[in-house]
């Protein structure tokens, strides 16, 4: 049928070509100049073999699309958008995100309603971004858990390590050459969890590791998450709220390395310990362990010279208790030999006296013998038996108790003897040949020679600590 022809003379009827081009003709009319609208970008569908792109653009409420329409994107148009719209908001054109755009509002017979894009504001874009950003803060805020990794103690050494990185990334490598080409030759044990690092894809694969991770969680000292080479692009996954709460609520410390200085996102917020590059979290790692090895080395100079200072103090004190034993040995030795002495001189002094009277008492005798020999040798026989008798009684018992009071002195002078003091596990100790007293007061450096009873420790001075 040709156009304006009726069917059976009863209504007129129109070919397809014909309603789109009036309607065409409709919009060229009423909609010749380009208006700024709002969307959400539902889906990209750009073709890299023509360069051109056909975003779906929608408007939702309360999580219900409320209007839908496709666009266009010319190439060239793209090339000058996407540059500027990366330039100003980090991020690139992508699916999920909202735009303010300038279009013309176009009806062709061969793809029906379209809007031609020309223009994006990016700032628009960056402010709902910081709103989505500062949304998800003040959610986690809410409910309590933003701090919470941050309050999560940090092991003293960081040796199990879970990265979760891209395996081609730069920062991956940079992270595992400086680790593992440390000069003090500390070793680590390093699992890659792979996932995306940015994109829309990225959040749920990030969430993903971290979960497996969660699963093995007694496996690791912390959790590292990895994006190098510096490029700010694609950060926007870091903002969101799941992957933000994930980290937050997360056992054991998150270590941040996301490779920029700028525009902080919330996961760094979130996470124990952010640092730029994922070099500087390697330069940490290796930190903990270097500040250990300090607090060994520290350690160490204090036992040693506390022991020391013990040693030195309580070698002093033996010193001072053995030249007290010296002393007092070689005291008791000359009061006793000085008691014998006395002892012995009385003795023969009795012995004299005994004797001197025995030899008057004999004169007598003589005399009376010449005068009554034979009655006074009777009477007095009998009594010289009765006092030979008493003499030596006398005599065996004196000598007997004075041998055990001799043989008492000998076993305490004995007991005495330096050689027996040593036996008991007791030390003597020397300064110049002769013995440490209370007041000896060594200057550092000085040598000191400790003699127990099989061998001789020469010691080196270093420091005195008063008790």
């Amino acid at each position: 049928m040709h156009p304006g022809e009726t069917y059976n003379q009863s209504r007129q009827v129109f070919s397809l070509s014909e309603i789109t081009e009036s309607i065409a003709r409709m919009f060229g009319k009423y909609y010749t100049s380009p208006y700024w609208i709002r969307a959400e970008i539902s889906k990209l569908n750009y073709y890299p073999a023509s360069g051109h792109c056909f975003p779906d653009l929608v408007e939702k409420q309360e999580g219900k699309v409320k209007a839908q329409l496709r666009s266009i994107i010319w190439r060239d148009d793209l090339f000058r958008i996407s540059q500027k719209f990366e330039e100003v908001t980090k991020e690139p054109l992508r699916e999920g995100i909202a735009i303010m755009f300038q279009a013309y509002v176009k009806f062709t017979s061969e793809h029906g309603l379209s809007l031609q894009i020309i223009d994006i504001e990016p700032l628009y874009t960056l402010g709902e971004m910081a709103r989505a950003k500062l949304a998800t803060i003040e959610r986690l805020k809410k409910e309590g858990i933003f701090n919470q990794n941050k309050q999560v103690p940090l092991p003293l050494l960081l040796k199990r390590l879970a990265i979760i990185s891209a395996e081609t990334s730069k920062g991956y490598n940079d992270l595992l050459v400086t680790l593992n080409n440390n000069q003090w030759g500390y070793k680590f044990i390093t699992r890659l969890f792979p996932a995306l690092l940015q994109g829309d894809a990225a959040v749920e694969s990030l969430r993903k590791q971290l979960v497996k991770i969660r699963s093995e969680i007694d496996s690791f000292d912390v959790v590292l998450i990895i994006r190098g080479g510096g490029d700010e692009v694609g950060l926007a996954c870091y903002d969101h709220y799941d992957l933000a709460q994930e980290v937050s609520l997360f056992p054991i410390p998150v270590i941040t390395g996301i490779g920029h200085s700028t525009n902080e996102t919330v996961v760094e917020m979130v996470a124990c310990v952010n640092k730029i590059t994922p070099t500087d979290v390697a330069h940490f790692i290796l930190g903990t362990f270097r500040a250990f090895d300090d607090r060994l080395l520290l350690a160490q100079q204090l036992l040693l010279s506390g022991a020391s200072g013990i040693i030195n103090s309580e070698t002093a004190f033996f010193n001072e208790l053995v030249l007290a034993f010296q002393q007092a040995g070689k005291l008791f030795v000359d009061e006793e030999h000085e008691t014998l002495a006395q002892m012995a001189q009385a003795i023969r002094e009795s012995v004299n006296i005994a004797v001197f009277n025995h030899r008057i008492a004999l004169s007598r005798y003589e005399t009376a013998v010449a005068l009554h020999p034979d009655q006074l040798l009777s009477d007095r026989s009998n009594i010289l038996e009765n006092i030979a008798k008493m003499l030596v009684f006398h005599n065996r018992h004196m000598l007997s108790k004075q041998l055990t009071f001799v043989d008492g002195i000998e076993q305490r002078v004995r007991l005495l003897d330096p050689v027996n003091v040593l036996k008991r596990g007791f030390t003597i100790t020397r300064y110049h040949g002769k013995s440490i007293s209370r007041n000896f007061k060594p200057e550092p450096g000085s040598v000191i020679e400790t003699e127990t009873v099989d061998e001789k420790l020469i010691s080196v001075f270093t420091e005195r600590k008063l008790k």
